[in-house]
């Protein structure tokens, strides 16, 4: 999917390690006026283009998520660490860093380990929620929630029912939605007579598809690029286009798009469908576009009732029933309290008859309320119009009616965040960190400094890190991506990138960031700590394995050692040194890096890799260093082109490998989201183990293990 801000996974990092939100108090007359222009008690808060589908089911962007948030809850609440509150009914007292938090959620956890290895999730609700329509909500709630997001028409974001809950296969087979249906049964076939779909439904479909469907794909490009901020709502299909790295005429149309990019991809429609989707495939939008009866649910087979390890226990209580452990599953059991009554139909929910509030396969009501989103959160949702969405405060909110009476969520975009917080224009905004922005920050306070009398600013931990990483499919000798020669040839390359890193980032960023050495946010309780056994700068020791540097070196010592290791490596890798010239002599191939800073050099990664290939260019191998603009950064990346790039990774609140590192997702594979090209069963038997351990401290050390694999 070429998705500007999509943010992959890592080798050699540098955490980003600050977030950044502002809030002001207006001082100057002009914001004086504008904050006394608006209702006492408003607060307004400066987001990006929302996608207008605030539904806590099937919202795609942040910004649609951050409205859902605010009106939705969830069952479970979470500590500042991420781990979730067992204890949330009576609250829990939580230390971090130093400090104690109280912590209150509407439900309780309690994690049971049966002696064959299946585990018992039993969740208790709070018996006193109120939706903000002043109707109670009880466990039923809930319950439909999992039945939406385990439909087996359901294709909103949740993957909850890839969990191994008991029954789950077995509910979620024996359907699929007519529109998939019918497409299955193949275009050129001609209509065949049955009772899942007429002939005129039929033709429609591929119709659609043959004729409409190309355009829909790049129209929904242009849609995201504007909803996400990279081109303003006014621009032409031809101006967000080039963004997505394809150059069309001024007046072209979205039809025209879509064969400029079939064309890119030599007619191969697949391909070019798989590699630059902004979310959706061309069939999905068919039928999306045709409406509910396509996606409708039609019997395809057998198929059960019922979730066999959905079980209600009470009123406000409940099992989850799963075969084996999961480590993640305990993140992904705060449900979704959404309410049957506004998003269903109450009368269609009786559980002991297997009916859950809606038709099994037809998720058409839940669907309606996709642009008015109703839940028991801090906040009503009163409407969106002209670019903000208005929020009320909720006075059945269980920890108290907000202090905001109310909320207004107002579009906007990223450079504009400061100066409106100082004209009055904005209360809060979180604007992307830079340089930039902290000077206008401090600019605007009388003190120059990032707190003062116009604005106050919060820095918080990022988990999250920026990476340079290597495909070990394209950068090896002899295509043999896993022999020890291929492996010296990588860690050459690694050696020389290591070495700039501390320079190069502390000049960019300053004190909002610093270097990792693991592959993992700081801010993760799995990261490895220098205390810990084994534990050891990136790249920083020799092909014997001795160490590279040491406390007294200065900074051109550590370079000079970094060389010397680089040509180590280089050696083993099979090529031949010259020692009088001081070079290699039969290093033939250019190798690439790709640093996404649109073509102004402006990327934290860029110094660094510049730096390394001015030393391997006197070493007689050549890195060349490539700035490019993010489409085709991405879509290199999507393609498994990338020899060596820079990139970031919003990490999830569970250290799980399995998307970025398992075998099962490289060389274009699964979800072709191991761009590393790792695949080492080793790795592969440690990832399982640790989604497999309920052992905090086995884990770490598993993941430990694992990560010297991958820095391997």
């Amino acid at each position: 999917m070429s998705n500007l801000n999509k943010l992959l996974a890592l080798v050699l990092a540098l955490i980003l390690a600050c977030a950044l939100t502002i809030s002001g108090v207006a001082e100057t007359a002009e914001a004086t006026e504008a904050a006394e222009d608006r209702a006492e008690g408003t607060l307004v808060y400066a987001t990006s283009t929302f996608g207008q589908k605030f539904s806590p089911f099937f919202y795609t962007t942040a910004y649609d998520g951050e409205v859902v948030d605010q009106v939705i809850t969830g069952l479970l609440a979470a500590d500042r660490g991420g781990a979730v509150i067992n204890n949330g009914i009576a609250g829990e007292t939580v230390d971090y860093n130093g400090n104690d938090y109280e912590y209150n959620g509407l439900g309780d956890v309690e994690v049971v380990m049966n002696d064959d290895g299946s585990v018992d999730y039993n969740l208790t609700m709070r018996d006193d929620i109120v939706f903000s329509d002043g109707e109670p909500a009880t466990i039923d709630d809930v319950i439909f929630g999992i039945y939406v997001e385990c439909d087996p028409t359901y294709d909103g974001q949740a993957t909850l029912y890839a969990l191994p809950i008991e029954g789950m296969e077995d509910y979620r087979s024996g359907m699929d939605s007519r529109g998939n249906k019918i497409f299955a049964d193949g275009e050129g076939e001609g209509y065949v007579e049955n009772d899942l779909y007429t002939e005129d439904q039929y033709n429609a479909l591929w119709t659609y598809y043959n004729e409409e469907s190309g355009a829909a794909f790049a129209q929904e490009i242009v849609d995201y690029c504007i909803a996400n901020g990279y081109n303003d709502p006014s621009d032409s299909v031809a101006i967000c286009a080039a963004n997505w790295g394809f150059e069309l005429a001024e007046d072209a149309t979205a039809y025209d798009f879509w064969n400029t990019i079939i064309e890119a991809y030599g007619g191969d429609t697949d391909e070019a469908e798989s590699v630059e989707s902004a979310g959706s495939t061309r069939l999905q939008l068919t039928i999306a576009n045709l409406g509910a009866d396509y996606e409708t649910g039609v019997q395809t087979g057998d198929g059960a009732a019922n979730i066999a390890g959905i079980i209600r226990t009470g009123d406000y209580s409940m099992t989850v029933h799963m075969t084996e452990y999961d480590a993640t599953a305990i993140y992904n059991v705060s449900f979704v309290v959404a309410p049957l009554h506004y998003y269903g139909d109450a009368d269609l929910y009786d559980y002991d008859n297997n009916s859950f509030g809606f038709p099994k396969g037809d998720l058409s009501s839940v669907k309606a309320k996709n642009s008015a989103p109703m839940g028991a959160g801090p906040f009503t949702f009163e409407g969106y119009d002209n670019g903000v969405v208005t929020l009320k405060a909720n006075p059945y909110y269980f920890k108290g009616e907000p202090a905001a009476s109310v909320l207004l969520m107002q579009e906007s975009i990223d450079s504009d965040y400061v100066p409106g917080i100082v004209n009055g224009q904005f209360d809060v905004a979180s604007p992307s960190i830079s340089d930039d922005t902290v000077k206008a920050i401090q600019d605007s306070n009388d003190n120059g400094e990032l707190v003062g009398d116009t604005i106050t600013t919060v820095l918080v931990d990022y988990r999250g890190y920026g990476y340079l990483g290597i495909n070990a499919d394209l950068v090896n000798i002899d295509g043999e991506p896993a022999s020890e020669a291929s492996k010296a040839l990588r860690k050459g390359f690694m050696t020389l990138l290591a070495v700039y890193r501390d320079t190069v980032i502390n000049s960019y960023y300053g004190d909002r960031a610093s270097v990792i050495q693991y592959p993992i946010s700081n801010t993760s309780w799995a990261a490895p700590k220098p205390a810990d056994e084994g534990y050891r700068n990136a790249y920083s020791v020799d092909v014997d394995g001795n160490a590279i540097y040491d406390a007294s070196m200065s900074e051109e010592q550590r370079y000079e050692a970094a060389k010397e290791a680089a040509i180590g490596y280089f050696k083993a890798a099979g090529f031949t040194y010259d020692e009088e010239a001081g070079k290699f002599t039969d290093a033939t191939e250019t190798y690439e890096v790709m640093i996404p800073g649109q073509g102004q050099q402006d990327h934290p990664a860029y110094g660094v890799a510049v730096a390394a290939s001015n030393v391997l260019a006197d070493l007689g191998i050549t890195l060349q260093v490539n700035d490019v603009g993010t489409s085709v950064w991405n879509n290199a990346l999507e393609g498994n082109t990338a020899m060596m790039w820079a990139a970031a990774w919003q990490a999830t609140v569970d250290p799980d490998m399995t998307q970025v590192y398992s075998s099962e997702n490289a060389h274009g594979n699964g979800t072709n989201s191991n761009h590393y090209s790792v695949d080492d069963a080793d790795l592969d038997a440690l990832i399982k183990a640790g989604r497999s351990s309920a052992d905090t401290e086995e884990r770490k050390s598993i993941y430990k293990d694992a990560m010297e694999i991958i820095m391997d």
